[in-house]
């Protein structure tokens, strides 16, 4: 089904998984540095808001993931407007306060209020092998999950403080009678990811946290590189397919998110709708 963008109140280009590589041949580190400057390119022609990257913007290989950083991080500077970052775990081979300070993340979950929507961004890797627990609670959460090996290490889950904090942000959102939405580079249902790519670790808790709130309508992640998508309690869960395979999955490399005030449009890169997604009402 076809839909016209006149009717559109907020547009933002996203894109996930993008695992920039200093170390593949030479032609293949081109293409995907042209494939992402065509990226930028899309969202400046189709004048939207502003950018979503949903995490794993490197590859992460020890020897090079500096350069990495650098480099994709030039990349994307070349775009004039604001870009919205999302940590994953690849990214997380460098040190976290590097990482966000390159990306120009003060905090690596926040939320922020753009045309009426609240969009409520988490941090998967806040519990991980990669940060240091802040709580007894986490280290009980870490040690629980890293004693599981098909939970894999290079997932992750959302700390003791986090859970409080998105718990305030909904009822701010209940009170102010905005929509959420929800982005974090895990999947958060068993549903839209396969055994390889795992999940957020403690996705169970918090899909109850967001089902027990009335403002949720949707949920954006990457991480499983084949995409997904599943309703529940109301909720969209939308996994993006990864740039890195775009090849294997030609109908989505990027795309861009139309929000309206009862549904949620994305395209991909030519501009083709791939979900067309009502919205419950509040």
């Amino acid at each position: 089904m076809s839909r016209t963008h006149n009717t559109s109140i907020l547009k933002f280009g996203i894109i996930t998984d993008i695992h920039f590589s200093t170390t593949s041949e030479p032609a293949a580190a081109i293409k995907t540095a042209a494939d992402l400057l065509g990226w930028l390119e899309n969202c400046k022609k189709n004048n939207v808001d502003f950018l979503f990257q949903l995490g794993d913007l490197i590859k992460g290989s020890d020897e090079h993931n500096q350069e990495e950083l650098r480099q994709a991080s030039s990349l994307l500077n070349e775009y004039p407007g604001t870009i919205h970052h999302v940590l994953g775990n690849h990214c997380l081979s460098l040190p976290r306060k590097l990482l966000l300070d390159t990306l120009g993340m003060k905090a690596p979950y926040y939320s922020f209020i753009a045309s009426g929507f609240r969009f409520i961004v988490l941090d998967g890797m806040d519990v991980s092998i990669h940060n240091k627990p802040e709580t007894p609670e986490d280290r009980q959460t870490l040690e629980y999950f890293l004693a599981q090996s098909e939970k894999h290490d290079y997932c992750g889950a959302v700390g003791t403080r986090q859970k409080a904090w998105l718990k305030k942000e909904l009822d701010i959102a209940e009170h102010s009678g905005k929509k959420v939405i929800v982005i974090c580079h895990f999947p958060l249902l068993p549903e839209t990811t396969d055994p390889k790519h795992g999940l957020l670790w403690n996705h169970q808790e918090i899909v109850d946290i967001l089902a027990s709130s009335t403002t949720i309508t949707a949920c954006l992640s990457g991480h499983y590189h084949y995409g997904a998508y599943r309703l529940k309690n109301g909720i969209h869960f939308v996994v993006l397919p990864a740039f890195i395979n775009r090849s294997e999955h030609p109908r989505f490399t990027f795309g861009t998110v139309e929000l309206e005030n009862n549904r949620m449009v994305i395209r991909n890169q030519v501009d083709e709708v791939v979900f067309d997604l009502p919205f419950r009402r509040l």
